[in-house]
């Protein structure tokens, strides 16, 4: 029996708001069946820019699905969601009937005679509708019901997609770059560029949210691009809220501290960001006032709020720590941020939860959350490492030292590096807590377990989600070179820490995290320079071997009670991504030395997405130095390239849609 073939024309909600939509879809989305991998490398021909790069490049802001100025989503990438039922709310669709003939389509009291053979476009509410053909001498009327799949993100730099900034460096052709050793070129940047650098209240944007670095490249956002792809019925509301930096107390549930040297809040939790627009009230989004409530007891399921008070992020200190509770006598965080709330009508930013008038939301049909590495301070593991171990460092050694230091048992031996030996005991005593105490717990004090187990409770409480609904990758790691023999979701292997890194001890200029010290002022690395024993221009930023191998052992604490606790409480737990880099270690790939160090290269050659088939995963020190100059430059590094975030969502999709 001939029936009508149909297809949403664009099936990706962040592309709604772009000039043409349905091309846009046309050129990015994954063939039928086509795995990540071959998109990469069909798309690199043509230097795979990043679909938002033209409007950002040329300040359409009003092209982009979300409002950097307002910080929300743009009322027509909404109106999907919180309109879903309404008839005036439609998407365009395409039928067609096999006929040399001419059709007569009848659709909502309209009648349109052409070729059958020309597409008949129409649009259609997303609650459905039913289309009628006449061809033939026959008639044909069938339903025509669009599948609207809401996906929500969110989570922390792994979620964003820190590292690939939607409009990356554009660097002058033709110029010449100082020799080897030369670091003031990577500080002095601004007139070396086409594009302008990033900054704060820049004119221009260069992601889909320079705030948070939310970036198309993220595997959320290609997760949510393939099942768009593979379903021709389908219509994608992709909400993301996942920023950089983000911890589950400073950035998921209450508001994220983003310093930028000023000192501002994201204005709500990523949790509120979500209730607030997903909010089915009939009202413009922002027409009522917010109101908040404190977090419930089925929500805290006897969990002490307070054993997080250890750290909550920058943001977040003992003068700010959040009961998410908003009621300012009760809640360090509601009354330190008073004063800013009252220069935003009282809205924001505010502790607690917030509440829907009319507790009409519409649940996510999946939650993409990624969580858990800021909260125990991945960050500050790298830097541990990664800052040099033999020199004279000084005051500027206590700059470079991180906020927190890994557990006893994972540090570098005294020997090798005494002044960050001696910095870390004293640390240990001031805040009374290493990385591991943050990962397991201790006395008096709640670990990540808890943590998890406190944000799965208001997840599902709030948006009405199943644990099933919840979707996670297990995090990656960029150091092993071989596949581990432990299963996926268990601890690595003792053998599984023998890692390749740099030769220690031994200055490289060629090096990969070299241009991390770009993070310098151009008078610091003059004034550090040439002097003796504290040459900052040889100071090595490295990973040796047996430094990842020791960071490697700590993030595999995390990733443990990552694993059982999300098994356990039946989230969709993606155990397979643990290995997505095994063979795309950082050391792999061209250009990993700084343009300006042998084998010399042309910088504004650069294409932070091109396809290699032999290459890395994150983004070194060089690369983030390079692809996103400007004031966040070095915030990049360790975090998954375009090859990361493919990589993980190949894994994530295939294990949870792809037998669908």
């Amino acid at each position: 029996m001939q029936t009508i073939e149909w297809e949403v024309v664009n099936r990706f909600g962040p592309f709604a708001t772009q000039k043409d939509p349905a091309n846009l879809f046309e050129r990015y989305k994954l063939a039928p069946g086509e795995n990540f991998e071959d998109w990469h490398k069909r798309l690199s021909a043509g230097g795979l820019p990043s679909p938002y790069r033209a409007a950002l490049k040329a300040g359409q802001h009003e092209n982009m699905h979300w409002d950097q100025r307002t910080k929300q989503h743009r009322a027509k990438i909404l109106s999907y969601v919180r309109n879903e039922n309404d008839a005036s709310t439609t998407i365009t669709a395409v039928a067609r009937v096999a006929s040399q003939s001419d059709c007569t389509w009848s659709f909502q009291g309209e009648m349109t005679t052409q070729p059958c053979e020309l597409g008949f476009l129409f649009q259609v509410p997303l609650s459905g509708a039913k289309l009628q053909v006449t061809f033939d001498g026959k008639e044909i009327e069938e339903p025509i019901n669009p599948n609207h799949v809401v996906i929500i993100g969110m989570g922390d730099s792994y979620a964003s997609g820190e590292g690939n900034p939607d409009y990356p460096g554009d660097w002058k052709s033709g110029q010449t770059l100082p020799g080897n050793n030369e670091l003031e070129w990577l500080v002095d940047y601004k007139n070396r560029l086409v594009s302008p650098a990033e900054a704060p209240d820049a004119k221009s944007n260069h992601w889909v949210d320079d705030t948070c670095h939310r970036s198309f490249y993220s595997h959320q956002s290609l997760t949510a691009l393939k099942i768009a792809s593979e379903n021709p019925h389908a219509y994608v509301s992709f909400l993301h809220y996942a920023c950089t930096g983000a911890e589950a107390f400073d950035g998921l549930l209450v508001p994220q501290y983003q310093a930028w040297g000023k000192g501002i809040y994201v204005p709500y939790s990523q949790v509120n960001f979500a209730i607030r627009e997903l909010c089915q009230d009939g009202k413009p989004l922002g027409e009522a006032a917010p109101i908040y409530e404190a977090v419930s007891k089925k929500e805290t399921g006897g969990i002490n709020i307070r054993a997080f008070h250890r750290r909550g992020g920058p943001g977040n200190r003992p003068r700010s720590h959040s009961n998410l509770i908003p009621n300012p006598e009760l809640d360090n965080f509601s009354r330190f941020t008073q004063s800013i709330r009252e220069k935003n009508n009282g809205h924001f930013p505010q502790s607690g939860l917030l509440t829907c008038a009319t507790g009409k939301i519409r649940t996510p049909d999946y939650v993409l959350l990624n969580e858990g590495g800021n909260s125990m301070g991945f960050a500050d593991i790298v830097q541990y490492f990664v800052v040099p171990t033999q020199w004279k460092l000084g005051i500027v050694g206590n700059l470079l030292f991180p906020e927190v230091c890994p557990s006893p048992e994972y540090r570098v031996a005294s020997k090798d590096n005494r002044q960050l030996d001696r910095y870390c005991k004293r640390l240990d005593k001031k805040i009374n807590y290493h990385s591991g105490d943050l990962t397991n717990g201790q006395t008096g004090s709640l670990g990540m377990k808890d943590r998890y187990t406190l944000l799965f409770n208001i997840l599902e409480h709030r948006l009405g989600l199943e644990p099933k609904q919840i979707v996670m990758a297990q995090y990656p790691d960029p150091l092993r070179d071989t596949a581990s023999p432990s299963p996926v979701c268990e601890p690595l292997a003792s053998t599984d820490f023998r890692v390749p890194g740099d030769a220690p001890k031994v200055f490289n200029p060629q090096g990969a995290w070299y241009g991390l010290k770009a993070a310098a002022s151009k008078g610091l690395i003059r004034t550090l320079s040439d002097l003796p024993g504290r040459n900052f221009r040889r100071w090595q930023f490295n990973l040796t071997a047996s430094e990842a191998g020791l960071a490697l052992k700590q993030f595999d604490e995390l990733r443990e009670v990552l694993s059982n606790t999300a098994r356990d409480r039946g989230i969709s737990f993606v155990c397979e991504t643990r290995d997505a880099f095994v063979g795309y270690g950082w050391w792999k790939g061209s250009r990993g030395n700084l343009p300006n160090t042998k084998p010399y290269w042309a910088v504004w050659d650069w294409n932070p997405y091109a396809y290699e088939s032999e290459t890395r995963a994150i983004r070194t020190g060089n690369d983030t130095v390079i692809t996103q100059p400007g004031d966040k430059r070095i915030t990049g590094a360790v975090h998954p390239n375009l090859t990361g975030h493919r990589l993980i969502a190949q894994l994530v999709y295939d294990k949870i849609w792809g037998s669908q």
